[in-house]
């Protein structure tokens, strides 16, 4: 977990020269990731979206496919956003993540899949957000050379972000997190810290919880 972020240049040669960019997004790995972001994204209902780190647009040529049709996308890959442009007729453009003026065109929806994991202070990007943007995002549960960080668990993808999003859902595909909820910036006292929760903690919930984890405990050792 202690590698660093990489520079416009290094994605600008993945982008070139990697042919997984380069195909139609049923093609893609990320394709059976991507339908469950449809999903849940048809559940929000004609969200306004706008994705961070679109790369060569496959996903949002998929978003178009499927009706969504308020997009906007950006990358701070200029040859990611210059496939993207050939790819299909849309709003994209070079941006920063951690830009705030990425974020002046009008939204209510934030798609950011496989972005988080590549930028060292990724809770900044939550902070440009305003309070209350639906965000749909993806993190993988994996090491590679680009990642500063990878997640093992829905727990660990909590407790870093649990400040800044109010969680609806969080899905495993494969090895890749999908997350659904609200920005909702949000400070725990120690026990939702502890517990990793927004629920107000009393003394009945804790031991009731408490209560809960002995229960599971003393199951799997009779199994």
């Amino acid at each position: 977990m202690d590698s660093k972020e990489k520079p416009a240049s290094y994605y600008n040669d993945l982008f070139k020269s990697n042919v997984a960019y380069q195909v139609h997004y049923k093609d893609s790995f990320y394709y059976v990731h991507w339908t469950q972001v449809i999903v849940l994204l048809k559940k929000i209902g004609n969200p306004r979206i706008l994705e961070i780190g679109c790369g060569t647009g496959q996903f949002a040529e998929y978003l178009h496919d499927e009706g969504f049709v308020e997009y906007s996308g950006f990358d701070f890959s200029a040859e990611a956003i210059e496939v993207a442009k050939a790819r299909l007729r849309a709003d994209f453009f070079v941006g920063n993540a951690l830009a705030p003026e990425s974020y002046v065109r009008p939204f209510d929806t934030v798609v950011c899949l496989e972005v988080l994991e590549h930028i060292k202070n990724d809770v900044e990007i939550f902070n440009l957000l305003p309070q209350g943007t639906s965000i749909l995002f993806s993190v993988p549960n994996f090491d590679d050379p680009s990642h500063v960080r990878w997640f093992t668990s829905e727990r660990q993808i909590k407790q870093r972000y649990i400040r800044y999003v109010d969680f609806r859902a969080i899905i495993r595909v494969g090895n890749i997190y999908i997350c659904w909820g609200v920005v909702n910036r949000f400070r725990p006292n120690p026990l939702q810290r502890l517990l990793v929760t927004r629920e107000q903690i009393g003394l009945q919930s804790f031991t009731k919880r408490i209560r809960h984890h002995v229960k599971n405990i003393l199951k799997v050792k009779t199994l």
